[in-house]
């Protein structure tokens, strides 16, 4: 599992109150979050949540996406970022499962690193789904991120399901099976008929 306590998340530190404003506490912060190489992840944890984190980025290259434009499918929101190396790792699975037949909208949010960082670590590995920028943390803020990576996943309603704090096996059997439960549509309603009335 990834540490937990750090400056980012839990208060500043008194070691690092002399390079306020340097920017070293919150990168020190995050990468002590991600850790070297954690075990890879092969399922998804229930998720409950009292009210969807509010999710509306600049796209690395495109218009800016929000999250509420995107219900009717399932969604997996996934916080990262270029220098962790689980992170790095899990975007190749990632990537392969979104090439896969009825895959979830995936929504990459890189968190606190400037564009041009970005978009140089994503010339040498393309992806086929959005990279959103959260450049000033905000948004990993709202929705809890205690460390990277992370990843949430929403249902059809973009109501919270599913959720882990662990690099994923994205072929994990287990995952695939969770995600094909929450891409499955509602049965039609059949209309009713009077008890009188002949079929057509």
């Amino acid at each position: 599992m990834l540490a937990r306590a750090a400056p980012e998340f839990r208060g500043r530190h008194p070691a690092h109150h002399g390079r306020r404003g340097t920017g070293f506490a919150p990168l020190l912060a995050l990468a002590l979050l991600c850790g070297s190489a954690p075990a890879t992840a092969d399922s998804l944890k229930p998720w409950a949540a009292d009210r969807l984190p509010p999710l509306a980025l600049d796209r690395l290259d495109g218009a800016p996406v929000a999250l509420d434009a995107l219900r009717g499918r399932p969604v997996v929101v996934h916080f990262f970022a270029t220098w962790c190396a689980p992170c790095i790792e899990e975007m190749a699975s990632l990537n392969a499962f979104a090439a896969t037949p009825g895959a979830p909208v995936i929504l990459a949010v890189n968190v606190g690193e400037v564009d041009a960082r970005v978009r140089n670590f994503f010339s040498n590995r393309p992806v086929t789904f959005p990279i959103l920028l959260d450049r000033d943390r905000a948004t990993m803020k709202a929705w809890k991120v205690e460390g990277l990576p992370t990843s949430f996943v929403l249902d059809r309603e973009l109501k919270p399901a599913l959720k882990t704090e662990e690099p994923l096996d994205w072929a994990s059997p287990a995952v695939v099976a969770a995600l094909a439960t929450l891409s499955q549509a509602e049965p039609p309603i059949q209309p009713t008929r009077d008890k009188g009335e002949t079929p057509r």
